[in-house]
Protein backbone atom coordinates (compact mmCIF):
# COMPACT_ATOMS: atom_id res chain seq x y z
CA UNK A 1 0.00 0.00 0.00
CA UNK A 2 2.86 2.36 0.75
CA UNK A 3 4.36 1.71 -2.66
CA UNK A 4 1.22 1.76 -4.80
CA UNK A 5 -0.97 4.09 -2.74
CA UNK A 6 -3.82 1.63 -3.19
CA UNK A 7 -5.57 1.27 0.19
CA UNK A 8 -8.85 -0.07 -1.16
CA UNK A 9 -8.51 -3.33 0.74
CA UNK A 10 -8.93 -1.38 3.98
CA UNK A 11 -12.51 -0.55 2.99
CA UNK A 12 -13.49 -4.20 2.69
CA UNK A 13 -16.01 -5.31 5.33
CA UNK A 14 -15.02 -8.27 7.48
CA UNK A 15 -16.99 -10.01 10.23
CA UNK A 16 -15.49 -9.92 13.70
CA UNK A 17 -14.84 -13.15 15.61
CA UNK A 18 -15.86 -13.75 19.18
CA UNK A 19 -14.96 -16.17 21.93
CA UNK A 20 -14.84 -16.27 25.68
CA UNK A 21 -12.18 -14.31 27.57
CA UNK A 22 -9.18 -16.14 28.97
CA UNK A 23 -9.83 -16.98 32.61
CA UNK A 24 -7.58 -15.64 35.36
CA UNK A 25 -6.04 -19.08 35.98
CA UNK A 26 -5.39 -19.75 32.27
CA UNK A 27 -2.47 -18.79 30.09
CA UNK A 28 -4.43 -19.62 26.95
CA UNK A 29 -7.06 -22.00 25.66
CA UNK A 30 -7.88 -23.78 22.43
CA UNK A 31 -11.32 -23.26 20.94
CA UNK A 32 -13.05 -22.52 17.67
CA UNK A 33 -14.08 -18.84 17.60
CA UNK A 34 -17.43 -17.98 16.12
CA UNK A 35 -18.45 -15.19 13.76
CA UNK A 36 -20.04 -12.37 15.71
CA UNK A 37 -23.04 -10.38 14.60
CA UNK A 38 -20.82 -7.35 14.07
CA UNK A 39 -18.64 -6.45 11.12
CA UNK A 40 -16.41 -3.55 10.18
CA UNK A 41 -13.97 -2.43 7.57
CA UNK A 42 -10.49 -3.90 7.64
CA UNK A 43 -9.31 -0.44 8.68
CA UNK A 44 -11.60 -0.60 11.72
CA UNK A 45 -10.19 -4.04 12.56
CA UNK A 46 -6.67 -2.56 12.49
CA UNK A 47 -7.63 0.37 14.71
CA UNK A 48 -9.22 -1.93 17.28
CA UNK A 49 -6.20 -4.23 17.27
CA UNK A 50 -3.80 -1.33 17.86
CA UNK A 51 -5.92 0.15 20.64
CA UNK A 52 -6.12 -3.28 22.29
CA UNK A 53 -2.31 -3.43 22.24
CA UNK A 54 -1.87 -0.11 24.05
CA UNK A 55 -1.50 -1.75 27.44
CA UNK A 56 1.56 -0.81 29.42
CA UNK A 57 3.30 -1.79 32.62
CA UNK A 58 5.18 0.02 35.37
CA UNK A 59 7.94 1.19 33.03
CA UNK A 60 5.52 2.40 30.37
CA UNK A 61 6.47 -0.50 28.09
CA UNK A 62 3.98 -2.90 26.44
CA UNK A 63 2.80 -5.85 28.49
CA UNK A 64 4.38 -9.09 27.29
CA UNK A 65 1.55 -11.34 28.45
CA UNK A 66 2.31 -15.00 27.76
CA UNK A 67 4.94 -14.17 25.16
CA UNK A 68 5.64 -11.70 22.37
CA UNK A 69 7.63 -12.72 19.28
CA UNK A 70 9.27 -15.40 21.41
CA UNK A 71 6.34 -17.45 22.70
CA UNK A 72 8.83 -19.57 24.66
CA UNK A 73 9.10 -16.70 27.14
CA UNK A 74 5.58 -17.45 28.32
CA UNK A 75 6.23 -16.95 32.04
CA UNK A 76 7.88 -13.53 31.90
CA UNK A 77 4.53 -11.80 32.24
CA UNK A 78 2.30 -14.60 33.53
CA UNK A 79 0.89 -12.36 36.28
CA UNK A 80 0.00 -9.59 33.85
CA UNK A 81 2.76 -7.14 34.81
CA UNK A 82 5.76 -8.22 32.72
CA UNK A 83 6.86 -5.89 29.93
CA UNK A 84 8.62 -6.35 26.58
CA UNK A 85 11.33 -3.96 25.38
CA UNK A 86 11.38 -5.62 21.96
CA UNK A 87 7.61 -5.16 21.65
CA UNK A 88 8.05 -1.49 22.50
CA UNK A 89 10.28 -1.07 19.45
CA UNK A 90 7.88 -3.03 17.27
CA UNK A 91 4.81 -1.15 18.52
CA UNK A 92 6.59 2.17 17.92
CA UNK A 93 7.17 1.10 14.31
CA UNK A 94 3.51 0.09 13.89
CA UNK A 95 2.22 3.32 15.43
CA UNK A 96 4.42 5.53 13.26
CA UNK A 97 3.44 3.79 10.03
CA UNK A 98 -0.25 3.59 10.90
CA UNK A 99 -0.32 7.27 11.85
CA UNK A 100 0.66 8.10 8.27
CA UNK A 101 -2.05 5.81 6.93
CA UNK A 102 -4.71 7.20 9.25
CA UNK A 103 -3.83 10.75 8.31
CA UNK A 104 -4.13 9.96 4.59
CA UNK A 105 -7.61 8.58 5.31
CA UNK A 106 -8.65 11.74 7.14
CA UNK A 107 -8.67 10.05 10.56
CA UNK A 108 -6.61 12.77 12.22
CA UNK A 109 -7.85 11.91 15.71
CA UNK A 110 -6.43 8.38 15.63
CA UNK A 111 -3.34 9.54 13.75
CA UNK A 112 -2.62 11.98 16.58
CA UNK A 113 -3.20 9.24 19.16
CA UNK A 114 -0.69 6.99 17.36
CA UNK A 115 1.89 9.77 17.16
CA UNK A 116 1.48 10.65 20.83
CA UNK A 117 1.77 7.02 21.95
CA UNK A 118 4.85 6.51 19.76
CA UNK A 119 6.60 9.54 21.29
CA UNK A 120 5.82 8.33 24.80
CA UNK A 121 7.09 4.86 23.97
CA UNK A 122 10.32 6.27 22.57
CA UNK A 123 10.93 8.15 25.80
CA UNK A 124 10.17 5.10 27.97
CA UNK A 125 12.45 2.88 25.89
CA UNK A 126 15.41 5.16 26.50
CA UNK A 127 14.58 5.58 30.19
CA UNK A 128 13.96 1.92 30.99
CA UNK A 129 15.15 -0.20 28.08
CA UNK A 130 18.83 0.76 27.89
CA UNK A 131 21.19 -1.46 29.88
CA UNK A 132 24.47 0.38 29.34
CA UNK A 133 25.87 -1.37 26.25
CA UNK A 134 22.69 -2.71 24.66
CA UNK A 135 18.91 -2.73 25.09
CA UNK A 136 17.24 -5.08 27.52
CA UNK A 137 14.81 -7.71 26.30
CA UNK A 138 12.01 -7.51 28.88
CA UNK A 139 10.99 -7.14 32.51
CA UNK A 140 9.52 -9.96 34.57
CA UNK A 141 6.32 -9.42 36.58
CA UNK A 142 8.39 -8.50 39.66
CA UNK A 143 10.46 -5.93 37.77
CA UNK A 144 13.56 -8.10 37.27
CA UNK A 145 15.18 -7.23 33.94
CA UNK A 146 15.81 -9.82 31.24
CA UNK A 147 18.50 -9.39 28.60
CA UNK A 148 20.69 -7.43 31.00
CA UNK A 149 24.38 -7.66 31.89
CA UNK A 150 23.14 -8.31 35.43
CA UNK A 151 21.55 -11.60 34.32
CA UNK A 152 23.44 -14.86 34.59
CA UNK A 153 21.73 -16.12 31.43
CA UNK A 154 20.27 -14.30 28.41
CA UNK A 155 22.40 -11.23 29.01
CA UNK A 156 21.94 -9.94 25.46
CA UNK A 157 19.14 -10.74 23.01
CA UNK A 158 19.62 -9.93 19.33
CA UNK A 159 16.10 -8.94 18.32
CA UNK A 160 15.87 -6.02 20.75
CA UNK A 161 19.08 -4.60 19.26
CA UNK A 162 18.00 -5.21 15.66
CA UNK A 163 14.64 -3.54 16.17
CA UNK A 164 16.27 -0.63 17.97
CA UNK A 165 17.61 0.14 14.50
CA UNK A 166 14.78 -1.12 12.28
CA UNK A 167 12.10 0.79 14.21
CA UNK A 168 14.00 4.07 14.19
CA UNK A 169 13.02 4.54 17.82
CA UNK A 170 16.40 4.22 19.49
CA UNK A 171 19.04 6.84 20.16
CA UNK A 172 21.31 6.45 17.08
CA UNK A 173 24.55 6.23 19.07
CA UNK A 174 23.09 3.64 21.41
CA UNK A 175 21.64 1.61 18.54
CA UNK A 176 25.02 1.48 16.79
CA UNK A 177 26.79 0.43 19.99
CA UNK A 178 24.14 -2.24 20.61
CA UNK A 179 24.66 -3.71 17.13
CA UNK A 180 28.43 -3.73 17.69
CA UNK A 181 27.75 -5.82 20.79
CA UNK A 182 25.60 -8.17 18.68
CA UNK A 183 28.56 -8.66 16.36
CA UNK A 184 30.95 -9.23 19.25
CA UNK A 185 28.77 -11.52 21.37
CA UNK A 186 26.25 -13.23 19.11
CA UNK A 187 27.87 -13.66 15.69
CA UNK A 188 29.65 -17.01 15.56
CA UNK A 189 31.55 -16.97 12.32
CA UNK A 190 33.18 -20.33 13.00
CA UNK A 191 29.75 -21.99 13.16
CA UNK A 192 28.17 -19.75 10.50
CA UNK A 193 25.29 -18.54 12.67
CA UNK A 194 23.98 -15.56 14.59
CA UNK A 195 22.75 -16.50 18.04
CA UNK A 196 19.36 -15.35 19.26
CA UNK A 197 20.73 -14.60 22.71
CA UNK A 198 23.54 -15.59 25.03
CA UNK A 199 24.23 -17.27 27.41
CA UNK A 200 21.47 -19.88 26.95
CA UNK A 201 18.98 -20.66 29.69
CA UNK A 202 20.11 -23.71 31.63
CA UNK A 203 20.72 -23.43 35.36
CA UNK A 204 20.00 -19.91 36.62
CA UNK A 205 17.10 -18.95 38.88
CA UNK A 206 15.37 -17.14 35.99
CA UNK A 207 12.14 -18.83 34.89
CA UNK A 208 11.21 -17.24 31.55
CA UNK A 209 9.02 -20.12 30.40
CA UNK A 210 9.18 -23.28 28.35
CA UNK A 211 12.16 -21.91 26.42
CA UNK A 212 14.24 -23.04 29.39
CA UNK A 213 13.25 -26.63 28.72
CA UNK A 214 15.18 -26.75 25.45
CA UNK A 215 18.78 -27.94 25.30
CA UNK A 216 21.23 -25.00 25.27
CA UNK A 217 22.08 -25.48 21.58
CA UNK A 218 18.48 -25.59 20.31
CA UNK A 219 17.07 -22.84 18.10
CA UNK A 220 14.81 -21.36 20.73
CA UNK A 221 17.60 -20.94 23.24
CA UNK A 222 20.90 -19.59 22.00
CA UNK A 223 21.37 -20.98 18.51
CA UNK A 224 20.34 -19.28 15.28
CA UNK A 225 16.68 -18.54 14.62
CA UNK A 226 16.26 -17.76 10.94
CA UNK A 227 14.26 -14.53 10.94
CA UNK A 228 15.85 -13.32 14.17
CA UNK A 229 19.22 -13.62 12.47
CA UNK A 230 17.99 -11.93 9.29
CA UNK A 231 16.74 -8.97 11.34
CA UNK A 232 20.33 -8.48 12.52
CA UNK A 233 21.57 -8.46 8.92
CA UNK A 234 18.84 -5.96 7.99
CA UNK A 235 19.81 -3.74 10.93
CA UNK A 236 23.45 -3.60 9.86
CA UNK A 237 22.31 -2.70 6.33
CA UNK A 238 20.07 0.04 7.73
CA UNK A 239 23.06 1.45 9.61
CA UNK A 240 24.96 1.68 6.34
CA UNK A 241 27.27 -1.17 7.38
CA UNK A 242 26.98 -2.71 3.92
CA UNK A 243 30.13 -4.81 4.02
CA UNK A 244 29.26 -6.31 7.39
CA UNK A 245 25.65 -6.88 6.32
CA UNK A 246 26.79 -8.70 3.18
CA UNK A 247 29.30 -10.76 5.17
CA UNK A 248 26.63 -11.90 7.62
CA UNK A 249 24.09 -12.52 4.88
CA UNK A 250 26.65 -14.68 3.09
CA UNK A 251 27.41 -16.44 6.36
CA UNK A 252 23.74 -17.40 6.76
CA UNK A 253 22.98 -18.06 3.09
CA UNK A 254 22.49 -21.85 2.73
CA UNK A 255 23.65 -21.76 -0.88
CA UNK A 256 27.02 -20.29 0.08
CA UNK A 257 27.24 -22.61 3.07
CA UNK A 258 26.76 -25.54 0.71
CA UNK A 259 29.59 -24.37 -1.53
CA UNK A 260 32.05 -24.14 1.30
Amino acid sequence: MKTTGDTGVLDEHVTFLEGRLVNADEESYYDLPQHSGESGTLYEHCVRAIKHGLRFGEHGLPLIGSGDWNDGMNLVGEKGKGESVWLAFFLYHVLQRFAELARRRGDSEFADQCTHQAAQLQQNIELHGWDGDWYRRAYFDDGTPLGSATNEECQIDSIAQSWAVLSGAANPARARLAMDRVDQRLVRRDSRLIQLFDPPFARSALEPGYIKGYAPACARTAASTTHGAIWAVMAFAELGETERAWELFSLLNPIRTRRT
